[in-house]
């Protein structure tokens, strides 16, 4: 039995700080305190749960935000125990959360991930259809622990249009994986109306043994987002070579595209 709401019980919000370890292997400096959350949850924010068979086994964190001058919900955090992440939890946790957040009036949804998780990134922008047009470089300093560990925290910024039709489209089916023959021409090219970027398959495996080479990575993908932003390109898929052996952002000039 699954259910989702809104997280009530202090003993609930102190549960948060165990998946947090589960989902990320966080050390507690990297931690978000519980009693926190429940300020947020009081005072406009949104902190859901889900309960399987009735335990706690994920949650949502978000915050109120304004950029340019318009409010939109700020996703902080959604986590699923580790024992737990083959369920399809993470995608009910969105769902829930986006529904909750148009029932509190609010049309747009923003937060970030570390572009060289190419598992989240799917997640995100196949699964869910968020748009990325920012880059913002180390943005909590070098991580301590966990998914954070050893790379500047580099993110992109996820823009999930709540009542669009490609987001609509999204939370309706479960579209299969794309898989594509990249161009050369089109790699790491921003000259054309279509461009892809190249990332690691597994970026946690190479920070584990050959890190030189994740650093790399990190430093060559930040240029390359970043010059395609300035650009005008806008990320909106994650592909796979047709071998599965590779995985790619493809962008799109904001010209040639309507998102």
């Amino acid at each position: 039995m699954i259910e989702l709401k809104r997280i009530k019980e202090m003993e609930d919000f102190k549960k948060l700080i165990e998946i947090q370890r589960s989902a990320w292997g966080f050390l507690d400096l990297d931690i978000e305190p519980h009693h926190v959350m429940t300020r947020v949850q009081k005072y406009g924010g949104l902190v859901q749960g889900l309960y399987y068979n009735g335990e706690l086994s994920g949650y949502t964190y978000a915050l109120i935000g304004k950029w340019e001058e318009a409010y939109f919900v700020y996703s902080h955090q959604a986590a699923v125990k580790k024992e737990h992440q083959d369920k399809g939890f993470g995608f009910l946790l969105k769902k829930a959360q986006r529904d909750e957040v148009q029932r509190m009036g609010y049309q747009v949804m923003r937060w970030n991930f570390d572009p060289l998780e190419s598992m989240n990134a799917f997640f995100n922008i196949h699964r869910l259809g968020i748009i990325s047009v920012e880059y913002e470089r180390d943005i909590y300093g070098t991580g301590e622990s966990g998914l954070h560990k050893g790379l500047p925290t580099d993110r992109l910024i996820a823009t999930w249009k709540l009542d669009s039709d490609r987001v609509e489209k999204k939370m309706e089916q479960k579209d299969p994986s794309i898989l594509e023959d990249i161009p050369r021409e089109n790699l790491d090219n921003f000259t054309q109306d279509t461009a892809y970027i190249e990332i690691p398959k597994n970026i946690r495996a190479l920070k584990e043994t050959r890190f030189s080479e994740a650093i790399e990575w990190r430093m060559k993908t930040r240029h390359l987002f970043e010059s395609a932003f300035q650009k005008g390109y806008v990320v909106e898929d994650f592909v796979f070579s047709k071998d599965k052996q590779r995985v790619f952002y493809k962008l799109y000039h904001r010209e040639a595209r309507v998102s």
